[in-house]
């Protein structure tokens, strides 16, 4: 269970990060130039808020499913966060695009599958 607990504090910090640098990026560059950035958030932080909450409510038991604690609404909205902004596939798909982009240089990619003489 401590791993749960570790593992959580650990997500929260890269997710918490990440946010800031994005605003940092805003701030200095523009919402275009931090396009990447946004969607990495945006797939990120509801399947984070999901998971976590998911592994505080297996800490709780069955309490943790029960209206006794917030764990279960938290969950449902997570979950729903997921959808409310595009599914995670179309922010994950912008990510892999932008990645593609930057690294689309052939002759940079040359360097790395020249053969050692």
């Amino acid at each position: 269970m401590t791993d749960w607990i570790a593992r959580s504090r650990i997500e929260i910090e890269q997710a918490r990060l990440l946010g800031l640098k994005t605003g940092w990026l805003i701030d200095e560059r523009g919402t275009q130039s931090a396009r990447k950035e946004i969607a990495m958030i945006k797939a990120l932080v509801p399947n984070l808020h999901v998971t976590v909450i998911d592994r505080a409510m297996q800490l709780f038991g069955a309490m943790g499913i029960s209206p006794d604690t917030p764990l279960a609404d938290h969950w449902t909205w997570g979950r729903a966060l997921r959808y409310a902004d595009g599914p995670d596939e179309v922010h994950l798909r912008s990510v892999a695009r932008s990645e593609l982009n930057e690294h689309n240089d052939v002759e940079a990619a040359a360097a790395y599958l020249t053969p050692f003489d």
